[in-house]
């Protein structure tokens, strides 16, 4: 699926895909996390919601990661896509 939408420049289209590689690049970026997946991207009325998976390096405080990973890929995809994040659940599935 693919989100539209118009500026004074004209079309733009970005994928559900696009918007998940952002997230996954952002992932690789944060501090604390070992890996991670995108498991979901929807969008609604030009919102996105993300699903993620991600595994923690050890020894890190789960919470601080957490928070720092949403706000890190709420920057990155609101910054790329020009698109609200209105919601994104992280799963903490493991630690490496």
């Amino acid at each position: 699926m693919a989100t539209r939408t118009t500026n004074r420049y004209g079309k733009i289209v970005v994928t559900n895909k696009a918007i998940a590689q952002i997230a996954k690049i952002t992932l690789g970026e944060c501090y604390g996390v070992a890996g991670g997946d995108v498991i979901d991207v929807e969008v609604l009325d030009n919102k996105i919601n993300l699903s993620i998976n991600i595994y923690l390096k050890y020894g890190v405080t789960p919470l601080a990661v957490c928070d720092s990973v949403r706000g890190q890929v709420k920057y990155s995809i609101e910054n790329f896509c020009g698109m609200e994040v209105k919601a994104m659940n992280i799963n903490v599935v493991g630690i490496k």
